[in-house]
């Protein structure tokens, strides 16, 4: 988001997701994204790396105080959309999942995290019902915020909602209210991070 953002080159490179000893051997653990600041000097940490780029390069992007209400949506909600998302990842061609190994040992350490697909699955008209009721409180909470992104103005509010709204696009029968949506592709255009709905299930 912050290179899309401060329209920023770099080259990304995708791990499979069964690579451990590449981010062990850059910063001691199992953790991405990770940014190379400079030759062998690497960065772990999403927050920290959009902390650094945006104080780095050009005048700071996220100048905006965080919304205290969304925050606390985003708390309150982080754990439902990821029991959505996460068992549609494992069915997805996403390019982190190149290998069978790869695929096989995501569906491991999910499950044992979140319990078994199959079951959460199953589940799944419950939890739509439930996260499209907290998109309505969501839709009444961003209108402000859609008028501070289209002038320019961001927050690190926007850097952990939108990550989570994008996670959540990739499932069916979502009932987007109208700011949630405004919201969500005014975002997806300026950092140039493409939604997930062309490939929801």
């Amino acid at each position: 988001m912050i290179f899309g953002l401060k329209k920023i080159e770099y080259t990304e490179v995708v791990l499979n997701n069964d690579d451990e000893v590449t981010p062990i051997d850059m910063i001691g653990k199992k953790s991405l994204p990770i940014l190379e600041v400079e030759k062998d000097h690497y960065l772990g940490e999403s927050l920290d790396i959009v902390d650094l780029i945006d104080k780095r390069f050009g005048q700071p992007n996220l100048v905006i105080a965080p919304n205290k209400d969304i925050e606390d949506w985003i708390n309150q909600s982080t754990s439902l959309i990821y029991e959505l998302a996460i068992p549609r990842w494992a069915f997805s061609n996403f390019k982190e999942f190149t290998t069978l190994s790869s695929k096989i040992y995501f569906i491991n350490k999910k499950q044992s995290l979140l319990g078994d697909f199959t079951i959460l699955l199953k589940q799944s008209k419950e939890k739509i019902s439930k996260i499209n009721d907290q998109l309505k409180i969501l839709n009444s909470l961003i209108n402000i915020e859609n008028q501070t992104v289209l002038s320019g103005g961001w927050s690190y509010t926007h850097i952990k909602l939108f990550p989570l709204l994008r996670s959540l696009s990739i499932v069916k029968d979502i009932q987007w209210p109208n700011q949630v949506s405004l919201w969500m592709n005014e975002v997806s255009k300026q950092c140039g991070i493409t939604l997930h709905n062309d490939i929801a299930i």
